[in-house]
């Protein structure tokens, strides 16, 4: 287990490093100008999908930035860390004064699959040979995935093409060994509905069963690439419901406090009241810790209108 770790943990380090040059990069020397798109192009793209800009005018990044000793105390403590951590996602999400939307991306690494190229992580890069490669004795591709929960698409709105959507249960997967998926149409031409694979997510083996493909050009703001990006070339799967303490649990809950967080009294009073949940939930020590980025994501996201 420990090995599969290091090599989640290495890969995902590339994924990091593009995305902090990204973000260190000036708008004129970006590596967002190399986009093949044109500007034009771009702008039928997200007016079509992402029409109500005003909406996300007091919507911001949320995400953690736990030092060393924090995370090792995290996941290696008795599991009073975990069950404190709970209490401030239930709380967070259950807030009357603001709206939390927790997602991530996480890469999936596909097991004896071939899939379309543009469908793999770090896909039109350097590294994108980086995406192939063997665990244990079997090939493997590292695939763009993207986790959500129930509210993420009343932000981002997806429309089912084929099949269906994600209903409770499916969030229900932990200790069950399959997670249902929908699929964007890119990999229309690799599966079909009620088609199954197999693949890591974290570091534990699971079975994926496709239950839908997505419209095409649909679009979510990623906040790895910093931009809105298509669902097309994603696995779409539900952030797993965490109910009983383990080491995937602990990764998984850890990461469900990254997302947007939306408060119309503006990002400050956002913190405040994140803060405020965190020191009664016994997290008092992880406050500057959980950071909440300054530009809303109307700045971000009108930077690629413009």
């Amino acid at each position: 287990m420990q090995k599969r770790i290091r090599i989640i943990t290495g890969f995902l380090a590339v994924v990091i490093v593009i995305s902090l040059a990204a973000c260190s990069a000036s708008k004129e020397e970006s590596v967002f100008d190399k986009i093949k798109e044109s500007q034009a192009a771009k702008m039928e793209s997200y007016e079509a999908t992402l029409p109500d800009l005003p909406v996300y005018s007091y919507t911001w990044r949320m995400a953690e930035v736990l030092d060393d000793s924090s995370y090792d105390e995290y996941m290696h403590d008795d599991g009073q860390r975990f069950h404190s951590l709970m209490s401030f996602s239930e709380k967070l999400r259950s807030s009357e004064e603001l709206t939390f939307t927790p997602y991530t991306s996480n890469l999936v690494e596909l097991l004896n699959l071939t899939i379309p190229d543009q469908c793999m992580v770090n896909y039109g890069t350097e590294f994108a040979g980086e995406s192939v490669y063997e665990i244990e004795g079997e090939p493997a591709v590292a695939a763009e995935a993207v986790q959500v929960t129930e509210n993420f698409f009343d932000l981002f709105p997806l429309q089912v093409a084929e099949g269906r959507g994600f209903t409770d249960d499916d969030y229900d997967y932990l200790g069950k060994g399959r997670i249902p998926v929908i699929l964007g149409t890119t990999y229309k031409e690799t599966f079909s509905i009620g088609d199954t694979f197999e693949g890591y997510y974290i570091f534990e083996r699971f079975t994926f069963e496709v239950i839908g493909f997505a419209e095409g050009g649909r679009v979510f703001y990623s906040s790895g690439d910093r931009k809105p990006v298509s669902y097309d070339r994603y696995i779409i799967m539900p952030f797993a419901s965490i109910s009983k303490d383990s080491e995937i649990s602990r990764i998984i809950l850890l990461q469900q406090i990254c997302g947007l967080i939306t408060d119309g009294d503006g990002r400050q009073e956002a913190l405040n009241q994140v803060n405020e949940l965190l020191a009664e939930t016994g997290l008092k020590d992880w406050i500057g810790q959980i950071y909440i980025t300054d530009d809303s994501l109307r700045t971000i996201i009108q930077y690629y209108l413009n």
